[in-house]
């Protein structure tokens, strides 16, 4: 047999166990049934104010009188007020301190419940509470050794210290896994392809549409788990966009980068920050710095040039020119598509960089490029 001291060792490890893996519960109950002597244990919720219950785990007593406990008798139970009202975490109690005994034992909660199950009183810790909500972790004791004594309350509370840090870890742990969970499906229904990476370019995630651009292998490789963009600019530029992600001071907007072209069509990447904001929140997970989304280079949409020409307050004239030099090899062929002279799409272009603050087509087209990134407003 075990010593005393040994059953709280293990009985303590069964408890923290339960942080990792909930499904270990049921044990750590009967263990806590067998340390305390009691009849039963359990880790339950309730609602004072809709008298509603709900068993998260239990060990002891019968099954079915339990199940009517939760669905009816909860409703009768006169311990919720008090325990919602007068009781703080961390704090130990029996029953019968909230609940005088003679007036427990006329209540239905005693005859539908306890009486028939051979308990006569509960030990019970408060362990969350947030508003009339609360969650208590305790045990039954039979009709013979009721009501409990302040040993029993000792003794539980050497349990209640643990119990109170095993449910802080799993629901640090489950708000981690619901938000990695989330932030996968979101990612993998994205069309863009999607990087998550650290400061030294390994990447920890890349979504399907990521896996294909390596595949691919034109744009984009991995070298030992690390991203390299195989333009030799494009690398660097993205080494540097790594470092900054870590600086709040530079981190603060996305960084384009121009990553090459298949074809007639330019991709484009857009390092973003995981240090900023509420992006810390994602950022969190496997020591993530930045997440880089990679697209097609989508400036040649009108719907884009219209927005420039809003928002610059562009002509007609001037906005058609826009549109068709960024669809034309140069202003010859931006002419001959317009069906106008060489020196008029030359002059429409000089008021174009002058209202944009532009000094040429490529300033021209990083200004596009910024407007289209998914990242930016």
């Amino acid at each position: 047999m075990p010593t005393d001291t040994e059953q709280l060792s293990e009985l303590i490890a069964a408890i923290y166990d339960t942080a990792f893996d909930p499904d270990r519960w049921p044990d750590a109950l009967a263990r806590t049934t067998q340390f305390m002597d009691a009849t039963g244990a359990t880790f339950a919720a309730h609602d004072a104010a809709r008298k509603e219950g709900n068993p998260y785990y239990t060990h002891g007593g019968d099954p079915a009188l339990n199940a009517r406990y939760y669905t009816e008798t909860v409703r009768f139970n006169p311990a919720l007020v008090p325990i919602s009202l007068y009781r703080e975490p961390g704090e130990v109690f029996h029953l019968t301190e909230l609940v005088a005994n003679d007036e427990l034992r006329r209540s239905r909660l005693f005859k539908d419940w306890m009486e028939p199950s051979d308990w006569g009183d509960f030990t019970h810790a408060l362990i969350e509470k947030s508003g009339t909500r609360f969650s208590t972790f305790g045990v039954a004791h039979p009709l013979s050794r009721s009501p409990a004594d302040e040993q029993v309350k000792a003794r539980l509370g050497l349990l209640v210290p643990h119990v109170l840090r095993a449910v802080q870890i799993s629901n640090s742990m489950q708000l981690q896994r619901v938000e990695l969970d989330a932030m996968t499906v979101a990612l993998e229904a994205l069309s863009a392809a999607v990087f998550l990476l650290r400061v030294e370019a390994d990447y920890v995630y890349a979504n399907p549409a990521a896996l294909q651009l390596l595949a691919d292998g034109r744009l984009v490789a991995e070298t030992d788990g690390r991203l390299r963009p195989i333009d030799a600019d494009a690398a660097k530029l993205l080494r540097e966009a790594l470092q900054a992600s870590t600086d709040l001071a530079l981190a603060a907007q996305p960084v384009s980068i121009i990553l090459g072209r298949h074809g007639d069509e330019t991709w484009v990447g857009h390092v973003v920050s995981l240090k900023q904001g509420a992006r810390r929140r994602a950022g969190r997970h496997y020591d993530v710095v930045a997440a880089l989304f990679v697209h097609r280079a989508e400036a040649r949409r009108p719907t884009l040039v219209q927005v420039i020409a809003a928002q610059f307050k562009l002509t007609a004239a001037e906005a058609r020119v826009l549109f068709a030099i960024l669809t034309a090899d140069g202003v010859a062929e931006t002419a001959a598509i317009l069906g106008i002279a060489e020196e008029t799409v030359k002059t429409h272009l000089k008021r174009i960089y002058a209202k944009t603050n532009t000094s040429g087509q490529a300033e021209l087209f990083k200004l596009l490029l910024a407007y289209a990134n998914p990242m930016v407003g």
